[in-house]
């Protein structure tokens, strides 16, 4: 199949993952335009993104081969066979356009649920259970940076739970803390927000050494940020630790299942619950940790993503 994929310069982690499942299941056939430089460039979802945050060569080259010309003219005689559009260039799309693309897909990957005009498209979503008639899209992994990770799967386990992360209102500070004085063999740090005027937060490490450092966890924690999907749930699927998560409102396809992929938890009395009976079960945990990657390698990825996404069109659109 042809497909456009309209981007917005901008990185944002839902549609920029996307469009790298379905590049790297479909090929060329994918056009992104206007081309996205950041992805080809190693920018993986931030907008703040430092040398030593990137991710080199995480995104397909497209070595010249995606035919961008006459986009115009290809849409104006349905050339592609499914328009995908990132919601923050829809103002672009409807600027090349005199109608809507006969098969089309907008795509919110915001922080919170956006206020979407209804229209002849599908509309599929980041932050949602599936209730509000959206097709729900969390994020995935790249397939690059899961063995990024598993390159550390050797390192020893010198702390009980990593958190290393960034804070918006100070919530994930609070239960980090209180986490800490349970668990003081634990590695939690939490910087401010990246911002252009401090790219680097003091404290904030290079991707690198924070998958590192995280694979010398024998717990990985995963809190809301400024949404409940965030790609570090993700990461730490990847890990060869326990993956302990807050429970969030949203639906995923192929869910991880408590207490058998992923341990869930509210409070911090409920995680140590959890917690506690698994450190003298070793068993135990390596068959949690087996189970969750399993999964993630499986379900999760974004080929998957991509797979997922198209199959919910068709029948959509049928």
């Amino acid at each position: 199949m042809n497909l456009l994929f309209v981007t917005h310069s901008y990185p944002n982690y839902v549609p920029d993952l996307l469009l790298h499942g379905l590049r790297k299941l479909l090929g060329t056939a994918v056009v992104d335009f206007p081309r996205k430089e950041c992805l080809y460039n190693g920018v993986l979802g931030l907008g703040v993104c430092p040398d030593d945050q990137r991710c080199p060569g995480w995104f397909p080259a497209d070595d010249g081969r995606v035919d961008r010309d006459d986009i115009r003219l290809k849409l104006s005689q349905e050339f592609f066979d499914l328009v995908v559009c990132d919601l923050r260039a829809l103002p672009y799309l409807r600027e090349q356009m005199r109608q809507w693309p006969r098969r089309m897909v907008v795509i919110d990957g915001e922080d919170l649920p956006q206020k979407i005009a209804p229209g002849p498209y599908v509309v599929c979503r980041r932050e949602t259970d599936g209730s509000d008639y959206s097709i729900p899209l969390p994020m995935a992994l790249p397939q690059e940076v899961f063995e990024w990770i598993i390159r550390y799967d050797d390192q020893p386990k010198n702390y009980m739970i990593g958190f290393l992360g960034s804070t918006h209102d100070g919530s994930r500070k609070r239960l980090v803390e209180a986490l800490a004085r349970h668990y003081p063999r634990s590695l939690f740090q939490a910087t401010t927000v990246p911002t252009g005027d401090q790219p680097v937060p003091q404290g904030r490490m290079g991707r690198d050494e924070y998958y590192r450092r995280l694979q010398q966890c024998r717990f990985v924690l995963t809190l809301a940020g400024a949404g409940y999907d965030t790609f570090r749930f993700w990461e730490n699927a990847a890990c060869n630790s326990i993956h302990i998560a807050a429970r969030m409102p949203l639906f995923i396809p192929d869910d991880f299942k408590d207490g058998q992929s992923i341990l869930r938890f509210e409070t911090v009395d409920e995680l140590r619950r959890r917690i506690d009976p698994l450190l003298a079960d070793a068993e135990i945990s390596q068959e949690l940790i087996r189970n969750t990657r399993y999964l993630l390698f499986t379900k999760h990825l974004t080929i998957h993503r991509a797979e997922y996404l198209l199959n919910r069109v068709q029948k959509a659109f049928q």
